[in-house]
């Protein structure tokens, strides 16, 4: 058995109803030496009662004294880590049995920098499971050259960014003072940004053990957020400074970039379609124009060439003169989002 010890960090708010479920699991683990820690942040339902009722000895409950987020949530458990290894799992969600004791194996045998394993993204609908979809890595294993390849496929496939799929050794964030930093959205690709800045080496798990719950309750991701657009672009130019100025820009780099600001472009006209956003028919395409016309987006406008799959079919659209028709497209992805969700899964 390995002697890696792992901290597992909880930020709490609002998840009474999937606590059970979670102490469960982390009492079934095969593998015992693991630290688990709750930050509950002033939570408005019963969340804190059931966590001061778990009573193993590796749970240490940290109670904010005012709501703080998610993210200095965190950063409160980091401080309180005395692991290896820290994970963000969060409290809402589940993994599989095997994935801390595989893990756990690796980080003591290699001790990457962060281990990264792969996910099951689980379609819930009114409480009830509708669909699954297994997330990998073309790569696996140990990587230590190839990095910006390696990148571009982490990215493509959305396990870049989240912090739930990755182990992160604790010296690494404590002796750059890694921080997960507050914000509206992307709040973990941010960190991950500054994490992957430091290091020369990581692990892949390849294999979907980290199940991400995807429900229709009205959680963060879908909830109307102004910044959207602006906050993913900083991302996206966060992430292009990374792999330009540690492994250089080449076509495949381009390819993903370009693509992602289609996706972030589709799915902030989607969500301005949103009547919480107050904008009328008419403000939705000045919105679609002012994009198309602002010189920070150039770079991936004038490489639209490169777009890929499905979105192919829409780029004579990114033009001034076809912006009403972006808009109706968003209004119809608006729609199929919100009625048939799990269609809008399957298709996106």
């Amino acid at each position: 058995m390995s002697n890696i010890k792992i901290s597992l960090i909880f930020a709490c708010y609002n998840v009474s109803q999937y606590l059970e479920e979670l102490y469960q699991l982390l009492l079934s683990q095969p593998y015992q030496n693991i630290e688990i820690i709750f930050v509950e942040d002033c939570s408005t339902d019963n969340t804190r009662e059931i966590l001061r009722s778990f009573t193993d000895e590796r749970v240490k409950l940290i109670e904010n004294s005012n709501n703080q987020g998610a993210a200095i949530s965190r950063n409160i458990g980091i401080i309180c880590a005395t692991g290896d290894y820290v994970w963000f799992p969060d409290p809402d969600d589940l993994f599989d049995k095997s994935l801390i004791t595989e893990a756990a194996d690796i980080l003591e045998q290699i001790s990457p920098s962060v281990l990264i394993c792969g996910m099951r993204e689980e379609y819930e609908q009114d409480g009830k499971l509708e669909y699954t979809k297994d997330i990998t890595s073309l790569y696996s294993g140990y990587i230590q050259s190839d990095f910006k390849n390696v990148l571009v496929n982490l990215e493509k496939t959305f396990l870049f960014g989240y912090t739930n799929n990755k182990f992160y050794k604790l010296s690494v964030i404590l002796k750059n003072h890694v921080k997960n930093k507050p914000l509206a959205l992307k709040e973990d690709f941010e960190f991950n940004i500054q994490f992957f800045g430091l290091i020369n080496d990581f692990y892949i798990l390849n294999k979907p053990y980290y199940f991400y719950k995807k429900r229709n309750n009205g959680s963060l991701t879908n909830k109307f957020v102004r910044e959207y657009f602006d906050i993913h672009m900083d991302t996206l130019f966060k992430f292009k400074a990374l792999i330009g100025n540690k492994y250089g820009i080449d076509r495949n780099v381009e390819a993903l970039l370009v693509n992602r600001f289609v996706r972030y472009f589709l799915s902030a006209i989607e969500r301005n379609a949103n009547k919480i956003s107050g904008l009328t028919f008419f403000n939705q395409i000045q919105w679609v124009r002012s994009v198309l016309s602002d010189s920070k987006y150039t770079y991936f406008l004038e490489r639209l060439e490169l777009i890929t799959g499905k979105m192919k079919l829409i780029k004579p659209l990114f033009s001034t003169k076809f912006s009403w028709l972006l808009v109706v497209l968003g209004n119809i992805i608006k729609y199929l989002k919100a009625n048939l969700p799990i269609i809008f899964a399957k298709l996106k």
